[in-house]
């Protein structure tokens, strides 16, 4: 299921579109810049640290990323929206593993966030050719 499907079931509790906005924006700015980051905000203890952090890293982007968590009806969807986003896209644990620090997991987290040039990207692929053929070899 899609992180705004979700967003859009679990903020039904809040009546205001700037909380609604706040909470989907986080969700989907973690999302599309980095799976560590978005692992970070499934799986921290501190939300609110996170999002202080996550803020001042990315001030020259001019995003809001506040969440009126002493609101009630905010924090109840912010942390419903988390739980379902949890539930459905981390099925397999790839997040919780990549927040725990899995070597695995990074590792497939690198290669995926990785911004290849031509020039790397023929390379890797070379790499991953010969590895390809030494293992059927192998076997």
């Amino acid at each position: 299921m899609d992180i705004e499907k979700i967003i859009y079931h679990t903020t039904r509790e809040t009546s205001n579109i700037e909380d609604k906005l706040s909470i989907a924006t986080i969700f989907l700015f973690c999302d599309k810049v980095d799976s560590k980051l978005f692992a970070e905000l499934l799986y921290t203890d501190n939300h609110v640290k996170f999002i202080e952090e996550l803020t001042d890293k990315y001030s020259h982007f001019d995003v809001d990323f506040t969440i009126r968590f002493d609101q009630k009806n905010v924090s109840n969807s912010f942390y419903k929206t988390l739980e379902k986003v949890i539930e459905k896209r981390d099925k397999d644990g790839y997040y919780k593993a990549l927040f725990e620090g899995d070597e695995f997991a990074i590792v497939i987290s690198e290669i995926v966030n990785y911004n290849f040039n031509d020039v790397e990207f023929k390379k890797l692929s070379n790499t991953i050719s010969a590895i390809q053929l030494q293992l059927k070899l192998d076997f």
